[in-house]
């Protein structure tokens, strides 16, 4: 059975003219409605942020986005962080309800084995110190995976984080490396933002497509080298970057992706406990047919 985990506030961060935006959750909202998918509301705001920030981030990167959470909603003021980044007024409360989102999956996932995180801002590209090897945070501002697999260690012993998102989740790479209880895995294009996970070491292992590539390259991939790493290492809970932006139909997309390979990976996710986590995704009509693809599946 699955849930979703969702707050209205998560459409407080915005931008104008800016492609991650509030209307993204709508249709997702949409669809899990249609499918009668139960929604539940994110842990209540707390002092414990902090401790799970730091799970994933330095108490240095914490501070500094502290302070500029400030200065936009005392000031009501859009302040970018970097060239894709924006912080608005109300991007505190909708970050840190974020990671509660995620908190709250993990605490839930022993009584559901399919949870889906709809939130904003998404993650993926926050590394420890908030850039990673690339020259920008693409939209992110704290990872929300990252904080969830080392607050997972709590309950497992073997966790899995499943990127299938259109772009390497370098920030999350940079967190989970070398850590023994977790495995990374990402399918992303090759030689797009943000120019990482070409190499694959220890627990991370990185798959970088061609671009032009279809469901036959990606499906390949999926079926020879990502699905039987999950199998051998057989974890006990996987969390899953959801991105919908590897869709052709998607206007950052290089790819020939369908919802066919979504599909795919959507059944062979049944036979284990998932959090799935929204990362990007920018075509409302993909991320509503998508969720709803998701959501049939695991009813």
């Amino acid at each position: 059975m699955m849930i979703v985990i969702y707050d209205k506030i998560f459409k407080r961060h915005k931008a104008p003219d800016h492609i991650e935006r509030p209307s993204r959750l709508k249709a997702i909202i949409k669809a899990a409605k249609e499918e009668n998918i139960k929604i539940e509301k994110p842990y209540s705001l707390s002092k414990k942020i902090f401790k799970y920030l730091n799970l994933a981030h330095s108490w240095g990167y914490i501070k500094t986005i502290r302070k500029i959470f400030k200065e936009a909603y005392i000031n009501r003021k859009i302040i970018y962080i970097d060239s894709d980044t924006y912080i608005s007024p109300w991007t505190w409360k909708a970050s840190y309800k974020a990671v509660f989102s995620v908190i709250k999956a993990i605490d839930l996932s022993k009584e559901f084995d399919k949870i889906f995180c709809v939130v904003r801002p998404p993650g993926h590209h926050a590394g420890k110190e908030g850039i990673a090897n690339t020259i920008s945070q693409g939209f992110c501002i704290f990872n929300n995976v990252a904080i969830g697999s080392m607050y997972a260690k709590k309950y497992y012993k073997k966790i899995l984080i499943l990127d299938i998102d259109l772009h390497h989740g370098n920030g999350t790479e940079d967190i989970v490396k070398n850590n023994k209880k977790i495995k990374f895995i990402s399918i992303h294009a090759k030689n797009i933002y943000p120019g990482t996970g070409y190499e694959s070491y220890n627990n991370i292992y990185n798959f970088s497509l061609e671009l032009g590539s279809g469901d036959k390259e990606y499906i390949y991939v999926l079926e020879n080298k990502i699905f039987p790493i999950i199998e051998e290492y057989n974890p006990d809970i996987i969390l899953v970057s959801l991105g919908f932006d590897a869709h052709k139909e998607d206007p950052l997309s290089p790819l020939n992706v369908t919802l066919e390979s979504y599909k795919k990976i959507f059944e062979f996710l049944k036979k284990f406990k998932v959090i799935y986590v929204l990362e990007g995704g920018y075509n409302l009509k993909i991320l509503y047919q998508g969720s709803k693809l998701l959501f049939s599946l695991n009813k």
